[in-house]
């Protein structure tokens, strides 16, 4: 028998298989699968295939052996039930424990996301009266997540559920730095570059201090003159940088332009492409990803599949080619955090990309029969399953989002772990 082909009394919960048929002569939706089922086995069986291709490295579990099942054994059919039902329990275990993980993870990311909110909120309140010591602070909170990015090739994106609608001026900060972060990173930049990145993305929008919160706080559509004065920030920002005296120059350029579009569309100076720094074009996507997933009224937030899609189909001339391209393969088709639908009409939430197959990320099946602790970890490509669809967060039932453990907002950090 070729290698890595088994004969069908082998087969068992687990094992990931690849069916050499047409799809016409199965009943299954993929060639290739994961086996999770009795019924799977029962039809897999019914094929009467002399030999089956099997996966060792895609298989959660060894083949059976055949001498597992032999006539002379009256009891063979028993001690193989007893054997398949301890896979079950072990793969069970094996996803309570994932779950156990990524709990862990998130409880540890959430807990770092409060901590710097917490510290830019001290930044913020003494950047004026005291410059030179809240610098200092800040500088310190960068370098950190700097230093982490840069020493761990697996750091990995998360969503954070940050609660308090006052706050969404620092959640806001903290997002965007954390993206262009990893984005900055993508693209090679140095420890220096990194650093100057994610001072400015930090301060971005310190000119927003100079608009009156009746327009920042309006969710109205402004009119010319409101909209005219909020298109100062970025000069009123850069202004203020100057005047506080230790914000590098590159930061300054950051706060200045991150408004600014390469093909003149942007303020408030109508820059293009060569006009502008290298790490505002950064700071300008992942800024304008930030403002479609978190809008000032929450019922009309973009998914962040929805924000990812309308950078890509209708702002893409807006930034420069490499850079959007680049974060959008990053962040995938379905960034962590999307809530989706899929081919069998289930609930998930996105838990991890696939780099190599950006369509079928790494999910949390929703089922409310299973503990949310205990939840199903699926991956789409192993299972042959596809995304039909996006949901929004504020179109989900209370139980759906209290399973997933939702807010309203898109907070994202990074798990250096």
């Amino acid at each position: 028998m070729p290698k890595n082909h088994i004969k069908p009394s082998q087969l068992c919960i687990g094992l990931y298989i690849q069916l050499d048929l047409s799809w016409i002569q199965h009943s299954f939706i993929s060639s290739n699968f994961k086996i999770k089922n009795e019924k799977q086995l029962a039809d897999l069986k019914k094929l009467k295939l002399s030999g089956i291709r099997y996966d060792p490295s895609r298989s959660d579990v060894e083949p059976l052996s055949l001498t597992q099942k032999v006539a002379a054994d009256p009891n063979a059919e028993a001690k193989i039930s007893t054997q398949l039902e301890a896979r079950k329990q072990k793969a069970k275990q094996a996803r309570i424990k994932k779950m156990a993980a990524r709990t862990q993870s998130l409880n540890r990311c959430e807990k770092a996301y409060t901590e710097t909110a917490s510290t830019l909120r001290n930044v913020m309140r003494n950047i004026m009266s005291q410059p030179k010591a809240a610098i200092e602070e800040a500088e310190v909170m960068v370098s950190g997540m700097v230093g982490s990015l840069m020493q761990d090739q697996e750091a990995t994106m998360h969503l954070v559920n940050m609660k308090g609608k006052n706050e969404n001026t620092y959640f806001h900060a903290i997002n965007v730095t954390i993206l262009a972060l990893m984005l900055g990173k993508q693209l090679g930049l140095n420890k220096q570059q990194m650093e100057d990145l994610g001072t400015g993305a930090l301060f971005h929008d310190l000119g927003y201090s100079e608009i009156p919160d009746k327009i920042l706080l309006k969710t109205e559509p402004l009119n010319r003159a409101e909209l005219n004065f909020l298109h100062m920030h970025p000069e009123y920002g850069a202004r203020q940088a100057k005047q506080i005296g230790s914000i590098p120059p590159e930061a300054i350029k950051i706060i200045e332009q991150h408004h600014e579009m390469i093909d003149g569309s942007g303020y408030p100076k109508g820059l293009r492409e060569h006009q502008i720094s290298d790490l505002s074009q950064i700071v300008a996507i992942v800024n304008a990803y930030d403002n479609l997933c978190n809008q000032k009224d929450a019922s009309k937030s973009c998914s962040p599949y929805e924000a990812i899609s309308i950078l890509f189909a209708r702002e893409k001339h807006r930034f420069n080619k490499e850079k959007i391209t680049l974060f959008i393969s990053n962040m995938g088709v379905y960034p962590p955090g999307t809530v989706v639908k899929l081919s069998d009409e289930s609930i998930a939430v996105v838990m991890s990309i696939n780099p190599k197959a950006l369509l079928t990320p790494k999910v949390m099946l929703y089922d409310p029969k299973i503990p949310s602790s205990e939840a199903y970890i699926l991956d789409l490509y192993e299972a042959g399953l596809k995304i039909t669809d996006s949901i929004r967060i504020s179109n989900l039932p209370e139980e759906v989002r209290n399973y997933f453990n939702l807010g309203d907002a898109v907070n994202v950090f990074i798990d250096s772990n």
